[in-house]
């Protein structure tokens, strides 16, 4: 997807219209934003192991923040990372975030022990008020419980056999009879069933429909507004996770906001196989012009040993030593196009983050081992990873296609 890096003449901030960022991120709310950045600053850095390359200018005027999406910690550790090493002070990074989270509940289905409290508590004020924004992402398919919600905003409560068809009711728990019955504290889990448009009867269907786009496009018009403004937007236009480690179209609002903004971009690679707590490492830089911006985000994103490793796992033999092993990485590391960004730990004790990784890839289950002898097994998924049924193929395919943007870099100095 090619689109320009940043448009050729900058819109100044208008005076005028300074009072809707003023409204979103009022003065008084901002001991409360830096509390939250400094919180969830130190709770990932304690949880998970974070390293960082590259941040934001303090003054940037209208901006937008892409990067590429595996995980849901990214958004909060960048945001929170570059929120405090920029020092913006006044005006937060608003981020692009799912609708979901406004509506209630959201915590309760995240939080199993506290669900009992949190089942009808929105705290979309809060999210908000730190610089989270609501964009209406899921239009054709969603959870029940926001199907449910949305309808009786729309029309009260009703039966669920009044609502949907009977084909859908078949996947829906037995003990649901009304619509109020899926924000009840026993039944969140099964609430998280995913229901289509399609399985709502006349005239539901149609008019959900019609208030879910018009809610999109209050979203998409609340954003190029304060993009216009001078805000700073952090978006991951892929939508959803990878499961296979290929990035996925860039798509959603990226089309619309870039032409206004000055467009940065932050490269994120994981760690997966090294240790204990899952590793994520990210490089900001600014975007330049000419390149795709799935091509940059490939280009930029940090290697790692898990990258090199799952790589070399992938086509490599069934049975090894961890000697073996270590060479397989030493000649990766030794062909990689200068372009790439090498995880500095990786060059430093290589045969240490090796050793580590396949240590790591035993506790999964994926390698067995039998002195310094590894054996790859059929098991392949990943407790970080849900969606993806094999972490070794994903890192082979996420290795290949950051070799594929340091080689599309080079032929074009090339050229």
């Amino acid at each position: 997807m090619r689109m320009p890096a940043r448009c050729a003449v900058q819109r100044p901030m208008q005076p005028d219209r300074k009072s809707k960022l003023d409204r979103i991120a009022p003065l008084w709310i901002q001991p409360l934003r830096w509390m939250t950045y400094i919180s969830i600053y130190c709770y990932y850095r304690i949880a998970y192991r974070i390293r960082s390359w590259g941040r934001l200018p303090r003054r940037r005027g209208p901006s937008l923040l892409v990067i590429n999406h595996q995980h849901d910690i990214e958004s909060a550790v960048v945001v929170a990372t570059l929120g405090i090493s920029s020092l913006s002070w006044r005006y937060p990074i608003f981020t692009v975030s799912s609708r979901r989270m406004w509506e209630p509940g959201f915590f309760a289905h995240r939080i199993a022990w506290l669900r009992f409290a949190l089942r009808g508590v929105n705290f979309g004020w809060l999210f908000s008020s730190i610089g989270m924004q609501p964009i209406e992402n899921e239009l054709h398919a969603r959870a029940l419980s926001s199907l449910a919600y949305t309808l009786q905003f729309l029309y009260g409560d009703l039966p669920l056999t009044t609502v949907f068809r009977e084909h859908a009711l078949k996947r829906f728990a037995p003990s649901f009879k009304m619509l109020s019955d899926v924000s009840k504290s026993p039944h969140l889990p099964a609430a998280q069933s995913k229901a289509s448009l399609s399985d709502l009867n006349e005239p539901y269907r149609t008019e959900v429909l019609a208030a879910t786009r018009a809610q999109l496009d209050a979203d998409l018009a609340h954003f190029e507004t304060l993009t216009r403004d001078g805000a700073t937007i952090f978006l991951a236009p892929e939508a959803f996770y990878t499961g296979d480690g290929k990035m996925q179209r860039l798509r959603g609002i990226l089309p619309k906001l870039a032409p206004l903004s000055r467009i940065w971009i932050c490269g994120i690679s994981f760690d997966p196989f090294v240790g204990r707590r899952l590793s994520m490492l990210f490089r900001v830089d600014a975007a330049v012009d000419g390149v795709p911006l799935d091509i940059q985000l490939k280009r930029l994103r940090p290697v790692t040993v898990s990258a090199l490793l799952g790589t070399w796992l992938h086509s490599g033999p069934a049975a090894f030593c961890s000697g073996d092993a270590v060479g397989a990485v030493v000649r990766q590391l030794s062909d990689l196009p200068s372009r790439l960004f090498v995880d500095p730990e990786l060059r430093g004790r290589l045969e240490v983050l090796v050793r580590s990784a396949l240590r790591g890839l035993v506790r999964l289950g994926t390698l067995r081992a039998d002195g310094d002898r590894f054996t790859l097994t059929a098991q392949r998924t990943h407790p970080q990873f849900p969606q993806t049924s094999d972490i070794i193929a994903y890192q082979f395919n996420f290795h290949a296609e950051t070799l594929a943007g340091a080689q599309f870099a080079e032929s074009q100095q090339s050229a």
